[in-house]
């Protein structure tokens, strides 16, 4: 395709590209508005299973606004995209959020290939949900990391690394929308850079690393293994996309959706892990971790609603309860910190 028409944005001179936003929103909605407002989209692309969750229907709010849409599932990945991205001759696609491969036949369809928009570093944090483990593992820089697509996952050239601060207590929910607002400032960037090929680098082999979606035991509570900081961190990976990290009361399944931490306590000695050191309605539930740092539970998601923790208590929480790991107490020698 030739470009005979520029066009300026934000200060940059771009040439005019039709471009496609394969999308999951609301995560992708900042880029969406940003490419209808410099006339720089040409239809969106929403995967069926992400439809099918979403509240709002974010794809008939884009179709009121005369954007061509189009749904794609495993199905039809290889045949009816196929055949539509042929049909529209895209200089660009975008990918913000599909669970899909894109075919290796498919790839070399837009003139500039296929942009993958990922909410981590790479190569050292690969795989569909970065941000949950850099939360856990308590990493204080992420990174919003534009890629060429190519047949594996994650592997193509990067061509921007945007380095993203995680702040003390962000949540996945909060870093994911933090993000999401940045790529506007991001897009004027690497839409400057995509046209040429020297931009692009290779990631490194040395420092691959892939994670997988966390399973059910990976944001499960070890109040026995994990530290005090240890929790907050999961707790705040599993806020909101998992409903909360869990754990069990009384043999009943809760999920806690926000904590504090309690740094200027002198250690406790001789209490349980999980153990609940002191339950008051006003000044809320305090629970002993490893090596007898307590942490505040703040947030409760259960079978009474989302509570606060100063609410909870009122459901008949006692102090010298136990938070458990699994869904039976422990009944063997209680490990003390």
């Amino acid at each position: 395709m030739s470009f005979t028409k520029h066009q300026r944005l934000n200060g940059l001179n771009l040439i005019d590209m039709n471009i496609i936003l394969i999308g999951n929103f609301p995560t992708g909605i900042t880029l969406y508005q940003y490419l209808l407002q410099n006339k720089l989209l040409q239809a969106v692309c929403v995967e069926k299973i992400v439809l099918q969750q979403s509240t709002p229907n974010y794809l008939k709010l884009i179709e009121q606004e005369g954007v061509e849409t189009f749904v794609v599932h495993d199905n039809t990945i290889s045949t009816q995209f196929k055949d539509w991205l042929l049909e529209k001759s895209p200089d660009l696609v975008l990918v913000c959020g599909l669970s899909l491969k894109i075919p290796k036949s498919v790839l070399p369809i837009p003139t500039y290939g296929f942009l993958n928009i990922h909410f981590g570093k790479l190569p050292e944090n690969r795989g569909p949900d970065p941000l949950f483990w850099s939360i856990v593992k308590g990493e204080r820089q992420t990174a919003i990391t534009i890629h060429q697509m190519d047949e594996y996952w994650d592997s193509g050239k990067i061509l921007l690394e945007e380095p993203v601060p995680i702040i003390p207590g962000e949540t996945l929910g909060m870093l994911n929308s933090k993000m999401s607002f940045m790529l506007e400032k991001v897009a004027n960037k690497f839409l400057s850079l995509v046209q040429n090929p020297k931009h692009f680098k290779a990631q490194s082999l040395e420092k691959v690393k892939v994670y997988k979606r966390p399973n059910y035991t990976e944001t499960n509570i070890n109040w026995e293994e994990q530290t005090a900081d240890e929790i907050e961190n999961l707790v705040n990976a599993c806020n909101p996309k998992y409903g909360g990290a869990t754990t069990y009361y009384q043999g009943a399944l809760i999920k806690i959706l926000e904590v504090s931490p309690v740094d200027t306590q002198v250690p406790l000695l001789g209490k349980t892990c999980g153990e609940i050191v002191h339950a008051h309605p006003q000044e809320g539930l305090y629970v002993c971790c490893k090596y007898g740092k307590l942490i505040k539970l703040n947030i409760i998601n259960s079978d009474a609603g989302i509570l606060t923790g100063t609410k909870y208590v009122h459901l008949g929480v006692r102090q010298g309860h136990r938070l458990t790991t699994s869904l039976h107490p422990v009944t063997k020698a209680q490990i003390h910190v």
